[in-house]
Parts: C-alpha cells; structure tokens; sequence
C-alpha cells in the first residue's frame, strides 16, 4: 500500500501540490483527475521518488519511499514518464528485457527466469509479433503497449503511469485502458494513472483522485465523483452527468 502523509512540494517557495491521507492499494486502477498544473503529475512523480517531498512522508507498505534501496524499489513500483525516453537503435525485445534490471543488476545476465518474464510481458501484451522489430518503427499504440510490457517484466506490484494516452488517437486510448483494466485484474497490481478524459476515467478506473491547484478535493469511486457539482469544483466549467445507455456507467458532457 502507497501512503501520503501531510506531504507537500515546494519549487521556490511555491506550493506545487499539498496532500494527506491518501490511500493506494494493489488490485484497483486509481485514476488521478484534475486541471493542468493541479497537481497530478507532481504526486505521480513523489510516489516513483522522481521528486522529494519538501515535508512530509511518502510510505509503502509502512516504509517511507525514500529508505528503500533503489533496486529494492524498482522490485515493487513500475514509472512510465509522461514523455518517455529515446529506444532509439533498440528491438522491443531488448527494451521490454530492461524491465529485468532491478532482478540482475546492470552488468548481470540473463537467467531462464529472466527470459520466461519478457516472454510472458510480450504475451500478456500482445507484442509477440513486434520482438524482432525496431521500437522507432512501431505505431504510437504499438509503443504504448511495448513499454507497458517493460514495465510488467519488471514483476512491479504498483504501475505509475503519467499520462499514457496523451499521444493515441481514440481507438487506441480505448485499447490501452482496456489492456491496463485486465492486467490490473488478472495480476492483482495497483495501477496509479493520470488521465484528462473524465469519461475514460470514469469507465475504466475504479477510484477517482481529484486535485485543483496542489490539494486533494475529492477521492472516491467514479459513481460518487461523477456529479454534477463536483465536476464543476474539479474543472471550473458546468458540466451535465447521465447514464451510458448501454451499461449505466456515469458519463458527463459540458452544458
């Protein structure tokens, strides 16, 4: 379990994000709501320790972020960054194999085990059929779900995910999420994601995290936050909530 204990991130005097009592465990998809510059990101990045806290704590499973030993962490927590690195010169193969580093250490081999887990992340992905291609040649959710796949290989319990679909036409958002929604279920890990399509949120996520201007304003599951006034407290702008006409899933439009 992630905890956030009275944490707050400061850049110059400037209070970026102020949280407490935040509760993430494993087995949900947790979606994290909210303007630009609420907020979201800058809490992702304090539960992968891509950012320290200007006070107070973050805690998994009792232990605060920061004692864990890099490795150690890796074991546990999964960060794709909104703008991910170069895989330039790279077959999917090599890059999803990077998921096994936190297991063998940098100048270590590849055991059997090591190779079973990159073959089981291409499968459980579906990119099988791109090992042997060139990660620049792919598709953007061709990628999306190849670095997905590095992060399964890495056996993490928690995935921090920033913003995953800002690049996918619809097709692919919709293909993404749902992939994520059934890893989350058959591997019982805790996804953390930061989204901007509330009705995307609201489809596939199981908990709702809203932030406006660095504070938490709202955290439950989708049916409680997708109201009529709460929207308008998270983005400032009217909004109407009604019913799918297919499965009843709250979806909201603006007036």
């Amino acid at each position: 379990m992630f905890e956030v204990n009275a944490c707050r991130f400061e850049v110059q005097g400037r209070c970026l994000l102020e949280a407490s009592d935040l509760r993430f465990s494993e087995g949900k998809v947790y979606g994290l709501i909210g303007h630009n510059g609420s907020g979201k990101s800058t809490l992702l990045k304090l539960l992968a320790r891509q950012q320290c806290a200007s006070c107070g704590e973050v805690c998994l499973n009792g232990r605060a972020v920061d004692t864990w030993g890099h490795r150690e962490f890796a074991r546990n927590v999964a960060y794709l960054p909104q703008h991910l690195p170069s895989a330039a010169s790279l077959t999917v193969r090599e890059l999803v194999a990077f998921g096994r580093y936190p297991w063998h250490g940098l100048l270590g081999r590849m055991s059997k085990k090591d190779k079973a887990e990159v073959g089981r992340a291409l499968e459980r992905t579906q990119t099988e059929q791109f090992a042997d291609r060139m990660v620049d040649t792919l598709s953007g959710g061709e990628r999306q779900r190849v670095w997905l796949a590095m992060l399964l290989a890495q056996g993490s319990r928690f995935l921090l995910l920033d913003e995953p679909l800002s690049a996918l036409d619809i097709a692919h958002q919709v293909d993404t999420l749902s992939l994520i929604r059934r890893l989350c279920s058959d591997l019982g890990v805790g996804v953390i994601i930061v989204l901007h399509d509330v009705n995307m949120v609201s489809r596939y996520c199981d908990e709702l995290v809203a932030l406006r201007d660095g504070r938490l304003l709202a955290q439950g599951t989708p049916r409680e936050l997708m109201q009529d006034a709460t929207l308008e407290s998270i983005y400032g702008i009217r909004m109407s909530v009604m019913a799918h006409p297919t499965d009843q899933h709250p979806i909201a439009v603006v007036q």
